[in-house]
């Protein structure tokens, strides 16, 4: 579907209020898309929601709409608290997953973790280098949108950080136990380095 801003003509004001009515529902309509398209983060890709963006490009340069930046707002608001919603739940499970399986190394869970985290950080800012969503706020000032791998690093490197401070005792108990430590001491100096990443990556990712 191409919408071509020179083809719209309004001759009258009803005719003009008809045009924003349906412009106002395809927005609507693709934006509700690119929310529910969210539904697999952090595996997100860019396929997952181009289309959508598209629609709403082409809907934004017709003109018709006063209304888009509002529209924009608001749903930039609703898919940023979504985002920091799916990407929590997405590590409660992995580090759920992570800890049950057996084994006695109670580092291998944390390390496999900052892989994961890691992973999905570089590969998200690979598919979406800009924020998706963006336009310029209604009050005025620089573009804003939905940065998905600033909030997904915003989100979980906190837990994560959490979940290691609350291992701590028992990572320096595993690693002590006898000759052949539950938690060897290569892991631990392992966890300290990959957890120094991880920061590096939060600090680069959220500046502020």
């Amino acid at each position: 579907m191409s919408l071509d801003p020179s083809q719209v003509t309004i001759t009258h004001s009803a005719q003009a209020e008809y045009l924003i009515n349906i412009y106002g529902g395809l927005v609507s309509t693709f934006l509700a898309s690119v929310y529910h398209a969210m539904e697999v983060l952090p595996d997100l890709k860019k396929d997952d929601i181009l289309p959508y963006l598209d629609v709403l490009a082409q809907v934004k340069e017709t003109d018709l709409l006063e209304r888009f930046e509002l529209i924009s707002s608001h749903a930039c608001m609703m898919s940023r608290k979504r985002v920091r919603t799916l990407a929590t739940h997405w590590y409660q499970i992995r580090i759920q997953e992570l800890q049950s399986a057996p084994g006695v190394n109670r580092a291998l869970p944390l390390l496999l973790m900052t892989d994961d985290l890691e992973k999905h950080a570089k590969a998200l800012d690979k598919r979406f280098p800009e924020p998706i969503l963006q336009h310029v706020p209604t009050s005025g000032g620089p573009r804003v949108g939905v940065d998905l791998v600033a909030l997904l690093v915003e989100a979980v490197v906190p837990m994560f950080l959490q979940d290691l401070e609350a291992s701590k005792k028992k990572l320096f108990e595993g690693s002590m136990n006898g000759p052949t430590p539950d938690v060897p001491i290569q892991d631990i100096f392992s966890l300290y380095r990959r957890t120094r990443t991880i920061l590096e990556m939060f600090e680069a990712f959220c500046p502020e």
